[in-house]
């Protein structure tokens, strides 16, 4: 992990116990979506304490040989830039297919006007893009999905 990122999480550890220091499991870096404007909002939306999850193609970390998240695991959250936002930690870890992804998860990941409608067609949209031309996989309401849920603990 890069200096920068260790310092800026360091700034956090130095406000905890010794016991949470103990139960401090494992700590990555993290971004949201694939543009420049989409990602420094989400970075602000969860900064603020509105974004408070997020979701993957399961496949996905399948494919490209990564773990998945773990409940307890701290989150840097970065900027397009790569800058530190803010540390979040999971809290809890779901898998679903996407056709049954819960309206109150998706209104958790509080993007666009907040609602589950918007989060279907944004989600849906991106992920079929995003599972061809990537994975050259096909996306529909029966992909699963990792669901990651977090809390903000420090900015």
């Amino acid at each position: 992990m890069d200096v920068r990122y260790k310092d800026y999480f360091q700034a956090y550890a130095s406000t905890l116990s010794e016991p949470q220091l103990d139960g401090v499991l494992d700590v990555e870096t993290t971004y949201f979506c694939d543009d420049e404007y989409n990602t420094n909002e989400c970075a602000r939306l969860v900064s603020v304490g509105i974004k408070r999850a997020t979701c993957s193609v399961k496949e996905a970390y399948i494919l490209e040989g990564e773990e998945f998240p773990k409940v307890g695991q701290y989150q840097i959250v970065l900027d397009w830039n790569k800058a530190p936002i803010c540390i979040v930690k999971v809290t809890n870890i779901d898998v679903c297919p996407f056709g049954q992804v819960s309206r109150e998860f998706a209104e958790s990941e509080g993007e666009g006007d907040g609602t589950y409608e918007w989060w279907y067609k944004a989600h849906k949209d991106f992920f079929t893009k995003d599972c061809q031309s990537t994975y050259g996989i096909d996306f529909n309401d029966s992909t699963e999905l990792v669901l990651v849920s977090f809390e903000l603990v420090y900015k």
